[in-house]
């Protein structure tokens, strides 16, 4: 605290004392708390020096943990100083320090993580960059050393419908130190715990302990990991032509671009965003696009280069490489964008489009591209 408006010529020593008798003198400034006991607080040193040329001086007050205080009180401190040629300013000499009690709020940032998953031929599916769960919880103010956050499951809960999620589902929960206001709790899924398509729900919750391990009570700390499971099944008869595509448009960071057959000019050039770089296929080849998680896929978009002319594509969806399921062929009527859409979207991690067939009035036999995108359900 500043003491003084300017340095002293000489060291001093001032102490730093509970007052009672200053609190009719401040009370009127601090409406609605009472006198405080001098033992709520406990004072580090009662004497310091104040060095000759400084003009504040640093006591330490300490308060300890008290969750069943529940008044709102000030103590008054008196300051003196030794040395009787100096007077304190008018107002240096009494310090006040106010205490109440206030709840600390203990809450998550998003009390719900959806998933989306694919079930093929007895197998559950999630992708290599999806199997990460997160959530965020935060303090409303900085809490005592030694206490921990975890997350717990929570069988317990309502789930509005949905089926309570296999036991190991969530590997391994975390429990980490809340050293800071906020705290970001990661897991991995285990989706080999899934045996069947359909809408899962995993209940947790969020708990706070002690140095024991013993939890605190809190209120409202629920959380859920929402699990869509969607069937990949093969259809003859599931695309068709559009003139617009359906659904929202999915960013390409991250897709794998791969092909079979003949190709000239790599299929990456399809997602780079620049219509000046092209691929071209002829009949039989296919390219393939190896998504980082799960997608529920309605509409894929390929833009063919004018005088390339391509008459068939079929379309295929699959988990893995090697397990693509037929969904149809489109015929093209050479205008335009090519937007194959799927009459039922489609849950895959892997998606082919391919088997072009040439244009018979075609000037040559390549059938070129130049940018390819998908749009999701």
């Amino acid at each position: 605290m500043r003491l003084l408006d300017k340095p002293y010529d000489k060291d001093v020593q001032v102490s730093f004392a509970y007052d009672a008798s200053a609190y009719d003198k401040v009370k009127a400034n601090y409406s609605g708390f009472e006198l405080g006991d001098a033992n709520l607080v406990q004072l580090s040193e009662a004497t310091k020096t104040l060095s000759k040329g400084e003009t504040s001086v640093t006591f330490t007050l300490t308060i300890s943990n008290n969750s069943n205080f529940n008044k709102k009180v000030i103590l008054p401190y008196a300051l003196k100083v030794t040395d009787s040629g100096l007077t304190l300013p008018k107002g240096k000499d009494v310090f006040v320090l106010k205490v109440f009690p206030e709840e600390i709020k203990i809450t998550a940032e998003s009390k719900v993580v959806s998933k989306l998953l694919g079930y093929y031929n007895g197998s559950v599916y999630i992708g290599n960059s999806d199997k990460e769960v997160a959530f965020t919880i935060k303090s409303s103010y900085e809490l005592p050393a030694g206490l921990k956050v975890a997350l717990v499951r929570d069988d317990r809960a309502v789930l509005s419908g949905r089926t309570l999620a296999p036991a190991g589902v969530e590997g391994t929960l975390p429990e980490d130190d809340f050293d800071a206001l906020s705290k970001k709790l990661t897991f991995n899924l285990n989706e080999d715990s899934f045996t069947n398509k359909g809408e899962y729900a995993l209940p947790l919750k969020y708990v706070v302990k002690d140095a024991s391990g013993n939890e605190q009570e809190l209120s409202n700390n629920k959380l859920f990991v929402n699990f869509d499971i969607k069937e990949l099944v093969s259809s003859n008869d599931n695309v068709e032509v559009g003139t617009q595509p359906s659904g929202k448009i999915i960013d390409r960071k991250g897709i794998i671009a791969s092909y079979y057959g003949d190709i000239y000019y790599s299929p990456r050039f399809l997602l780079d965003g620049d219509e000046n770089t092209y691929s071209y296929v002829r009949d039989g080849a296919y390219y393939y696009f190896t998504f980082p998680k799960v997608r529920l896929i309605k509409s894929v978009v390929l833009k063919p280069i004018s005088g390339n002319q391509v008459k068939n594509i079929s379309a295929y969806a699959g988990m893995t490489q090697g397990s693509e399921q037929y969904q149809g062929t489109i015929t093209y009527n050479g205008s335009g964008d090519i937007v194959i859409t799927f009459k039922k979207a489609v849950p895959l991690i892997r998606l082919s489009v391919g088997n072009f067939v040439n244009d018979e009035n075609a000037s040559s036999y390549w059938m070129g591209f130049s940018e390819i995108n998908f749009y999701e359900e």
